[in-house]
Formats: structure tokens, C-alpha cells, sequence
């Protein structure tokens, strides 16, 4: 199978910077990485990239030059993006695509495979729009030191799943004259709220959160992405300590009024809250 495709989205929301984050995040998330180079971290980009995949206790996962371990990065809320640069970067070599040179992957890989262009001007490989890296310390096929480190990095699995982490919730899509939308618990609809303009950020606290229950996880599980939902679906801390799902970035909420799959009774209201389009698309924008 050979699939490529460069994911970009054109919304202002997902415009906005994350270079602050980045480099608080990459700083946190080096420690204990290898100062010598392992055999990722020299890599450069010489062409073509096959994407192969290994299985083990800890499920089927991406694997790439030399059979090394691939890696997603949690942080990376964004589909298309990282913020894993400078320091984090060095522990955490990225897989790089020579620019216009051809991305395949072996028979089983079903995701969609691209490129991303990152700061430096190089190409980064990504798989179902997550950024995929090496770690330092991996010196051979079959290495997984990486797995589990800071709660943010864990093999990169083919069905997007992060192994030490079970599942919280597990996110749908419907479609109906509205479009195609995400639904959570018992097929109830998710919505976006405009005004949480910041990246992981949710503006709706209080009555607004009584209104607009946010989507949450319990602490340690993780949210996951079901048929025909093609962006990053994370985790994101809010101020009453909870863990608020996210996608693409973008907090997900429920609608108190809403009783049953189906139910759209928060589209529009306010202007402001709308049903949580897979594509990201906001009816008022």
C-alpha cells in the first residue's frame, strides 16, 4: 500500500501558536534521553521512507529504518504538527522524508501516511496526521525504551491506541444533514465552544460546565478514536484538576439538554456552540 497526502487545515483555531508550548513541553519531556547518538538520531532525510510494523505484548506499532521503534508524542494535539523541537528533538529524532520523495507502507498499515514540513525546513513523516519519531536510546530493532516515558510517548500503535493507557472513552462519528460529527457516551452528541480560542484550553467553567459538561477521562486512561474519526483525539488538564478530552486540539462538551443519540439541541445556541465537526469546520465561521 502507498499512501501520501500532506494534512493541512485552513481554520483559524488551529493557526494559532504553539512555539511557547513547545519549548516548555520538549524541555520537560527529554530527561534521562541518551547524549550519545543512537542510530535514529543520525538519520537525515535520504529519500524515500517504508513504514513497517512489528507485534508484540504491547500490540502492532510502526517501525521504520532498520526496524526501530516509531513513536507518537501525546503533546502533539494538533493533527499535521509537533512541537517536539531543539532538546526534545535530539532525544526524540523525528522521521524525516526527503522533500517530494515518496512515503509506503507494508500490507496492514491502513492509516493515512504524510508529510509535515517542520521549523528547521525538513519533512517529517506523519501516520493518521500524528507526527512520528524515534528515541535516542533505542539502538536496535525490537527496542521500546521509549514506551511510557513522561506519560507522553508510547509506540506508535497502526490503530492510534497508546498501550499503557487504557481506554477512557472511545469517540464515534455520525452523519446527518448537519455533517459529520463526533459522538461520545451512548452515542451522545460533542460539541465545540468558540470562545476557547487556546489550544487545550476550556473557557466554560462553572454554570457554563453545568450546562455544557466537558468530555473527560479518568486519570491514566486516554481517549480513543472510532471509525471514520480522522483527527487527534487527546487529553488536556482542566483548572478543577479533570482530564478534558480533546480533538484536534479543541475541548469536547456535552449538552445537559441533550437526552439521546441524536439529539442536537445545542447547535447554534448562542452562536457560539456547535456539533464538533470531524473535519473541524464551524457553521458560523
Amino acid at each position: 500500500m502507498t499512501m501520501t497526502s500532506t494534512l493541512s487545515r485552513s481554520k483559524a483555531f488551529r493557526r494559532t501558536t504553539i512555539a511557547a508550548m513547545s519549548a516548555a513541553l520538549a524541555l520537560g519531556m527529554v530527561a534521562g534521553a541518551a547524549s550519545a547518538q543512537s542510530p535514529a538520531a543520525s538519520m537525515a532525510p535520504a529519500g524515500d521512507v517504508a513504514l513497517a510494523s512489528t507485534t508484540s505484548d504491547l500490540g502492532t506499532f510502526l517501525t521504520g529504518a532498520n526496524g526501530l521503534t516509531l513513536y507518537y508524542f501525546t503533546r502533539d494535539a494538533f493533527s499535521g504538527q509537533s512541537i517536539c523541537g531543539g532538546k526534545c528533538a535530539e532525544a526524540w529524532p523525528p522521521l524525516l522524508v526527503g522533500e517530494g520523495s515518496a512515503i509506503t507502507a507494508a500490507d496492514g498499515i491502513d492509516g493515512v501516511t504524510g508529510m509535515i514540513e517542520r521549523a528547521d525546513g525538513t519533512y517529517q513523516v506523519t501516520y493518521d496526521g500524528r507526527p512520528l519519531y524515534y528515541f535516542a536510546k533505542d539502538a536496535a530493532a525490537g527496542d521500546v525504551a521509549g514506551q511510557g516515558l513522561g506519560g507522553v510517548w508510547f509506540v506508535a500503535t497502526t490503530d492510534g491506541s497508546s498501550p499503557a493507557n487504557p481506554t477512557g472513552i472511545e469517540l464515534a462519528a455520525t452523519t446527518t444533514d448537519l455533517g459529520t460529527f463526533l459522538t461520545g457516551k451512548d452515542g451522545l452528541t460533542l460539541y465545540y465552544f468558540t470562545k476557547d480560542t487556546t489550544p487545550g484550553v476550556s473557557v466554560c467553567e462553572g454554570d457554563c460546565a453545568t450546562n455544557w459538561p466537558p468530555v473527560t477521562v479518568p486519570p491514566g486512561s486516554w481517549p480513543t478514536a472510532g471509525e471514520g474519526v480522522t483527527g487527534v483525539v487527546g487529553v488536556a488538564a482542566r483548572s478543577d484538576g479533570s482530564w478534558g478530552v480533546t480533538y484536534d486540539g479543541r475541548p469536547l462538551y456535552y449538552f445537559a439538554k441533550d437526552a439521546a443519540a441524536g439529539d442536537v439541541n445545542g447547535q447554534g445556541v448562542g452562536d457560539v456552540w456547535y456539533v464538533a465537526q470531524v473535519d473541524g469546520s464551524i457553521p458560523a465561521e
